[in-house]
């Protein structure tokens, strides 16, 4: 039995660029990488057939470590794929909109859900990625901490949506290479 084919992608499990690789490439099996140079490296070694990047936001534009990236990871662009991201308030079980304090996500998640973590009263920590947010929080046993990542990262990390699609607008789309 052959093994699947393996798509790339910058994060943990449960990130949008998962969604992404899921959504656009269901015969395939995503595989995390901490770094987008990791992800690159994957793809230029053999070790995947193809990577999902992102390259711009709607609402928080452009992924500026992939313009510098890209021109000289040797790779070619061979489709595109754009994903509406609905970014998810979560928490651990037992946790509510009274007891968080802090939200903790990527860069550009709490970008483009600033006007609901202002009118929530919640403390931004930026993190290094969406899902990687959720894992912490639930690891953390913390009740005052949340996490904005997708619902499939509510899911993986055993968290509670406490508020559902956060973002600032509604056609809040990520472009993927």
């Amino acid at each position: 039995m052959a093994s699947k084919k393996k798509i790339v992608f910058q994060g943990e499990a449960g990130a949008n660029s998962d969604l992404a690789c899921r959504k656009a490439y269901p015969g395939y099996t995503p595989v995390p990488c901490p770094t987008f140079e990791d992800a690159f490296a994957a793809m230029r070694n053999g070790k995947a057939d193809l990577a999902m990047i992102p390259v711009e936001n709607s609402v928080a534009g452009r992924v500026a470590d992939i313009h510098h990236l890209m021109p000289h990871s040797g790779l070619h662009i061979v489709a595109e794929w754009f994903l509406p991201v609905r970014h998810q308030l979560m928490a651990l079980p037992g946790a509510s909109l009274k007891t968080i304090h802090s939200v903790e996500s990527h860069v550009m998640a709490l970008g483009q859900c600033r006007k609901a973590i202002r009118a929530l009263k919640l403390k931004s920590v930026v993190a290094a990625d969406t899902a990687g947010s959720a894992r912490i929080v639930s690891e953390s046993g913390d009740h005052s901490r949340a996490a904005i990542a997708s619902e499939l990262a509510a899911k993986i990390y055993g968290l509670k949506i406490v508020k559902r699609n956060i973002e600032d607008e509604a056609h809040n789309t990520t472009r993927f290479i």
